[in-house]
């Protein structure tokens, strides 16, 4: 399996290096060790991804990947060659803006989906895009794999486990997995008449 990424934005690294050094200097991050042990000098980033999101809408509405919509630029972050948080840049008005850092599971989990894809047999020879989707909704995170003609996705955490296990999906069944839960918390939503949900 080859990988190929999207064209980055031309200052992504140097737009998030700073805030990389300040997050470092305050140790803040007590629930990631790693991270917070981190030395300046060890730390390196992963080429640019994007991430995608759909809503419970388009999968009530049986809508697919085509209509996922785009958004923010993601970096895996790497000290001593471990993964150790995702940072987020988000596209505003034209240039690129530091968003988050989020020092959870979802960097260690994309690294593990991508040496399982690696060794699944249908992406043998292949070059993919790896892409993340976003179900917000349902806390579904996926590693998506874009080829010509197919597209893989594979579930990582937050996912809950009774939605989807961390394994290879074709796009039509991840999505007919999903959608019972979509449907359902739509439902929820539509008839929630004290404005809270989802606030």
């Amino acid at each position: 399996m080859n990988l190929t990424y999207p064209k980055a934005p031309s200052n992504g690294v140097q737009t998030l290096r700073p805030a990389l050094q300040a997050t470092l200097q305050t140790r803040g991050f007590g629930a990631n060790r790693q991270f917070a042990n981190a030395s300046p000098a060890k730390i390196s980033l992963s080429e640019a991804w994007r991430g995608y999101s759909l809503s419970l809408e388009d999968l009530s509405n049986g809508k697919g990947l085509q209509d996922a919509r785009m958004g923010d630029w993601h970096y895996l972050v790497f000290a001593d060659g471990v993964t150790i948080a995702d940072a987020q840049l988000a596209e505003v008005r034209g240039h690129v803006e530091f968003a988050s850092l989020n020092h959870g599971t979802l960097a260690a989990a994309a690294v593990g989906a991508l040496k399982l894809a690696e060794q699944s047999p249908p992406l043998q020879g292949k070059t993919v895009e790896p892409r993340l989707l976003f179900v917000s909704a349902l806390h579904v995170v996926a590693i998506w794999l874009h080829a010509d003609g197919e597209d893989l996705l594979i579930p990582i955490e937050p996912t809950p486990k009774e939605l989807a296990t961390t394994r290879l999906y074709s796009e039509a069944a991840l999505l007919a997995l999903l959608k019972p839960a979509a449907d359902k918390a739509k439902q929820r939503f539509d008839a929630d008449t004290s404005g809270l949900l989802g606030s």
